[in-house]
């Protein structure tokens, strides 16, 4: 590999979070930007995650792996990042790394392997959400709001339930109505991670 050429590989990783030699994507603050909200999940860093998932997936269909530090964010963003995973044709390994919470802990959801660093945390709740104007549209939102809880409740409900055979719906329902936060070995135990690395 030539200079010129590696030098444009570690910009585009410092400045896009891709380095397409090794099928590697990094979420999180990290950007040339340092002004950037790239770790939280949103319009741009999903735009920019989700560029980067087709590039690779365009290139080959060998394993992508997708390193996730992130605060959460924006439903909407963060589960057009988790559909587009689901739809890749490449595998896509997620590792969790620092911190894995709110609408990051539903995106880890969708790697084929979920690993994570033995001193992140991943943290489950229900969210916030809000809307100020007519009372017919703030009831439209109170009921998408409904439905997207029940959709994140049954995302994590399929993976937990591999590993707590006797958890319910109700309990993770319990769980998400206050911030619940898992170290690396509750979350493996939990089902909401396979593997501590």
């Amino acid at each position: 590999m030539k200079k010129e050429d590696r030098i444009q590989g570690i910009d585009l990783f410092h400045d896009y979070n891709l380095q397409v030699s090794t099928r590697t994507i990094y979420f999180g603050k990290g950007s040339a930007d340092f002004n950037s909200s790239l770790d939280e999940v949103d319009c741009d860093s999903a735009a920019q995650a989700i560029k980067n998932f087709l590039i690779l997936d365009n290139i080959s269909k060998e394993e992508i792996t997708f390193y996730l530090n992130s605060p959460g964010g924006s439903w909407e963003d963060g589960i057009a990042v988790y559909d587009i995973i689901k739809s890749l044709s490449s595998p896509v390994k997620i590792i969790g790394v620092g911190k894995v919470y709110s609408m990051g802990s539903v995106i880890i959801q969708a790697g084929i392997e979920r690993l994570i660093t033995n001193n992140t945390a991943l943290m489950i709740h229900d969210g916030s959400s809000g809307y100020v104007g007519d009372t017919k549209s703030s009831e439209a939102w109170n009921d998408f709001g409904k439905k997207i809880r029940y959709d994140m409740y049954k995302i994590y409900f399929d993976k937990m339930v591999k590993a707590k055979p006797t958890i319910t719906l109700k309990d993770i329902e319990d769980m998400c109505g206050h911030d619940k936060i898992f170290d690396a070995k509750q979350a493996v135990e939990y089902g909401l991670v396979d593997r501590i690395i």
